[in-house]
């Protein structure tokens, strides 16, 4: 790592590790710069929402109010700086500071802090295709990683409201969703628009009949909240009851994640590339889709390439006696996070455990060829939606997205189809939508998994 690198703390103390991957490089030194703004600037209220919501859309104008309405609460608005709802909410917070400004006569509420007005707060995100900073922004920064990014976006946050979207607002909101179940976020996440959100939640409790063992509880889906009224909306997630605690200083956070980023990616230059598969840590040995990771480990195997786990459990175990059964042997991979109640179930012959979920995701993602999910819980999809995010925005390499498991999965591609693409509005292309390929044949995902892409359709078979 060079000098320029290692210019600030938590780069410094990455240094030690010797790293060896240019990604680790990038990532603490994103790591490094944005944890210093996050510090320097106050705690806001984030929003997530799409990019491709039009000026004329109704959430459109509903952002603009709660722009407006942070700003007669002297709150800032924190954005990824984008198109859509990113551009509205700022752009009603600044609308409204005008405002008070030329009538005298009626001067914005001063019910949270005082002095000067606060500045609108923006993390965008540089992306193949252009993506300024929109101008309604006031403090901004530019990353190049989703999972810096994101992180800039929720960690030090009052609250988040969650607008509709395409894959990049599932993506949000199913890391903050994750974080919160684990405790290691403890502030209102309200999710706007019923109509919207409403049929997601009955997707997902459509999926689980098959897998109860790995639904989620109604105290995780209490862990968030619904509304169409914006002034609703910003009352929850202002509410003077709610706890907003950090459970690690920023500072102690930035030494954790550069020592792991460094480690991990050294450890995982060891290694040979393989196919990520996820799944839930719950999943039992009767389940049918253990069989089929079995048979899909063994196909990839005789291929020449190995798995990597996503975590512990059944899944993991199949995946490795898969693996071996192939007159090739490849060390089949795992990579865990660290629980204190996570049962020590890993068949893979090169397991590597880690603290931070972003970490995680990271070794996931990093040198991987494609990526195959089994039903699971919120983990699961949290992991599956950002890689399908990087994928569709370019900033990782172009790999294939395989579900298997059609009776757990249908149901919500199903969903997603109807509210992103069919709907009266459209926040994802068919093309993204054709990232996804369904399928329960082992052979098949093995043959998707490692296909050039330029020999594969560019329409593929959903169910």
């Amino acid at each position: 790592m060079s000098k320029e690198n290692c210019r600030g703390i938590w780069g410094q103390v990455a240094a030690a590790g010797e790293p060896r991957s240019e990604l680790a490089a990038q990532l603490i030194r994103e790591l490094d710069e944005g944890l210093e703004v996050l510090d320097a600037i106050e705690p806001a209220v984030t929003f997530f929402g799409g990019a491709r919501i039009e000026r004329d859309d109704p959430y459109y104008a509903h952002a603009e109010q709660m722009g407006q309405l942070l700003a007669d609460h002297n709150i800032p608005p924190r954005t990824g700086a984008g198109p859509g709802i990113m551009w509205a909410v700022p752009e009603g917070f600044r609308k409204q500071i005008s405002e008070a400004g030329a009538n005298k006569d009626r001067p914005a509420k001063r019910q949270r802090g005082q002095g000067p007005q606060p500045l609108t707060q923006g993390f965008n995100i540089v992306l193949p295709f252009e993506q300024q900073v929109n101008p309604a922004i006031d403090v901004s920064m530019e990353l190049v990683h989703f999972p810096t990014r994101k992180l800039m976006l929720y960690r030090n946050a009052l609250g988040l409201v969650i607008f509709p979207g395409g894959f990049g607002t599932l993506d949000e909101l199913l890391e903050v969703w994750r974080l919160k179940a684990a405790g290691d976020l403890d502030f209102p996440v309200v999710l706007f628009g019923q109509e919207f959100w409403k049929p997601l939640e009955d997707a997902l409790r459509v999926a689980h009949k098959n897998y109860p063992h790995l639904a989620l509880a109604d105290e995780d889906f209490d862990l968030v909240s619904c509304t169409d009224d914006p002034q609703e909306a910003i009352d929850r997630v202002l509410a003077e009851d709610a706890c907003r605690e950090s459970n690690e200083p920023l500072h102690q956070m930035g030494h954790r994640i550069a020592r792991e980023l460094v480690e991990g990616l050294n450890f995982l230059e060891s290694l040979q590339p393989a196919v990520t598969v996820l799944g839930g840590s719950r999943l039992r040995k009767n389940d049918d889709v253990l069989e089929m990771a079995e048979d899909l480990a063994y196909e990839l195997a005789e291929e020449g390439v190995p798995t990597r786990a996503a975590g512990p459990g059944q899944l993991s175990v199949a995946l490795a006696r898969g693996g071996h059964r192939s007159r090739r042997h490849f060390p089949q991979q795992a990579f865990g996070v660290r629980r204190p109640d996570a049962r020590n179930l890993y068949g893979a012959d090169r397991v590597y455990l880690v603290a931070d979920r972003l970490t995680h995701k990271v070794l996931l993602t990093e040198n991987s060829r494609a990526l195959v999910a089994l039903p699971g819980a919120l983990g699961t999809l949290d992991e599956l939606f950002s890689t399908l995010c990087q994928v569709q925005t370019r900033t990782i390499s172009h790999r294939r997205v395989v579900l298997m498991g059609t009776d757990f999965w249908q149901p919500i591609v199903d969903t997603i189809e109807a509210l992103m693409l069919a709907g009266c509005r459209q926040t994802i292309s068919p093309e993204d939508l054709d990232l996804l390929t369904l399928t329960d044949d082992p052979a098949e995902a093995a043959r998707i998994a490692l296909a050039p892409p330029e020999e594969l359709p560019s329409k593929t078979g959903r169910g």
